[in-house]
């Protein structure tokens, strides 16, 4: 089997080791160079510089071929995103993710993901030692509702019947270990270690929001992230009439920004579970995720859908390369993408004759023409250019004037023509107001 194995570490050089020591084909990625020094001299597999959540990082790897992904790189949001595309994306089954946070790994564990939550599972180990004749829990299922769990028998319990230990649908006994060897249990003598596995009470699950309420013009914002982009939406917001919670992890940059902007300030992690559930997230109407990261906005918006039931998911995309992530599958509803659109307002100001996209919606986009002396637009009137059912001519600039389009309104060139389309009937609309490209001459 091909593996790919994500983060080189301590544990995924070993892991990667052990893996081609059993015989499959593995490639390993870290987005640091040096961490690839960790692996043996030995080792004959691929070794990717770049990013577990990077498609193209991803297909350098052999993401096609392989039958099973690790994420056990030193950060949370990696782990999941890279563990979630695996699954998602390229349909690999065998997909497992390294979690630091006992918490979010319950979390992830619900959304189907397997998780190995190393801090819990350490906590647990120290425990264990310290308190042989308590309760070890050694698994739970992804649902949490049913655990395997060891405990140390007392002498008293010599030569007790197996019946003793099995309560129909509650519990039942599984296997004995006795001196280092597990068996399948008959009678027991002191020390022995029953495996007992048994429905334990479902985890609760996120909060769910409360029944709908009206439509009001008033709405309550959640925004994660207080970096310029973050502040400047709340500003606007709060200034609309509207409730703003600003969620914010670096309290000093709190400090400095209270006093000058007059909203809800909230000093956590907006990756937490915890920390949402205290900011009360399930009563807001929108989440923006406005931070600095990628990886961060992407969980945000994961947590805000799946777990709060936010009805509208907002994210920001800092780098273009990211975009394909930001889909509903990722809980965004709508996605904005600053280098594009700063990209989109350059082309927009320089470019003459060319279809130039403006602003991306979930299902339809808004793009822009000026119109060029040769376009087949030209002198025609809305109703003569035979626009597509599922695209809509929303506006016509001509001379800083906005002209509201009618079935008789005539284009001219250098009208600027804004118009609502799908990706299906882009193409189409580009054909009516630049024209089919020409080939070049030979």
């Amino acid at each position: 089997m091909h593996v790919v194995v994500v983060g080189c570490g301590r544990v995924g050089s070993e892991l990667a080791a052990e893996l081609e020591a059993q015989g499959h084909t593995v490639a390993v990625i870290d987005k640091n160079r040096n961490a690839f020094r960790r692996l043996p001299e030995k080792f004959t597999g691929r070794a990717v510089l770049g990013f577990g959540f990077d498609r193209d990082h991803l297909e350098q790897a052999g993401i096609r071929e392989a039958g099973a992904l690790a994420a056990v790189t030193s950060g949370d949001n990696s782990n999941i995103l890279t563990a979630r595309i695996a699954r998602e994306t390229y349909e690999i089954q065998n997909v497992v993710a390294r979690i630091y946070d006992p918490r979010r790994a319950v979390i992830y564990q619900r959304l189907g993901i397997p998780t190995v939550a190393t801090v819990a599972w350490t906590t647990d180990q120290v425990v264990r030692k310290l308190f042989p004749d308590k309760w070890a829990n050694e698994w739970s299922d992804a649902s949490g509702t049913v655990d395997l769990v060891e405990r140390m028998l007392p002498a008293n319990w010599a030569g007790r019947k197996l019946t003793e230990l099995d309560e129909g649908e509650r519990y039942r006994l599984v296997a004995l270990t006795r001196r280092g060897k597990a068996r399948q249990p008959r009678t027991r003598g002191p020390g022995g270690r029953p495996a007992l596995h048994g429905r334990a009470p479902r985890l609760p699950r996120g909060a769910r929001r409360p029944p709908q309420r009206g439509r009001e013009a008033r709405v309550k914002v959640a925004i994660a992230g207080a970096g310029n982009v973050g502040v400047y939406i709340a500003g606007d917001l709060r200034d609309a009439g509207h409730e703003v919670m600003l969620i914010e992890q670096d309290p000093d940059l709190v400090a400095r920004l209270r006093s000058t902007l007059d909203v809800q300030w909230f000093i956590a992690d907006a990756c937490e579970v915890t920390s949402l559930h205290e900011a009360g997230l399930e009563t807001v109407d929108v989440v923006v995720a406005a931070t600095g990261d990628d990886e961060d906005n992407l969980v945000i918006s994961l947590l805000a859908k799946q777990e709060f039931a936010v009805p509208r998911v907002v994210a920001r995309i800092n780098h273009p390369h990211n975009q394909w992530l930001f889909t509903e599958a990722w809980g965004v509803d709508v996605s904005v993408s600053t280098p594009h659109l700063l990209t989109a307002l350059v082309e927009e100001a320089v470019s003459v004759g060319s279809l130039v996209r403006l602003l991306q919606f979930q299902d339809a986009r808004l793009v822009e023409v000026t119109l060029a002396g040769g376009s087949p637009a030209a002198g025609k009137s809305i109703a003569e250019l035979g626009v597509p059912r599922d695209a809509t001519i929303v506006a016509v600039i001509r001379e800083r004037h906005v002209i509201v389009p009618r079935g008789e309104t005539v284009v001219e060139p250098g009208d600027e023509v804004l118009v609502l389309v799908t990706p299906d009937s882009e193409d189409e609309v580009k054909a009516l107001l630049v024209g089919e490209p020409q080939p070049a001459a030979g």
